[in-house]
């Protein structure tokens, strides 16, 4: 199973809906792995949060099958009370 590493922006659309940022340069072999691989390289990746998305962003390690499924979820409505 590959794990991979996601930054998420804090900066929301109207929608609700965020970029993302998904590292391609490496593909873990354990959840433990990409975690570790992040807390060494934070500073870096915080670096890339901050050049790409104007702002900070949440930092996650995804199985490949699930970010797959996740990014193929529709978004929630968002429903105005008038």
């Amino acid at each position: 199973m590959k794990w991979l590493l996601v930054l998420i922006s804090l900066n929301l659309y109207d929608d609700g809906t965020a970029d993302h940022f998904l590292f391609t340069n490496m593909k873990y072999i354990s959840l433990t792995h990409c975690q570790e691989t992040a807390k060494v390289n934070l500073k870096s990746i915080q670096a890339t949060a901050i050049r790409e998305f104007n702002g900070p962003a949440n930092l996650f390690c995804f199985r490949e099958d699930k970010f797959k499924e996740y990014l193929n979820q529709t978004p929630p409505t968002k429903k105005l009370g008038i």
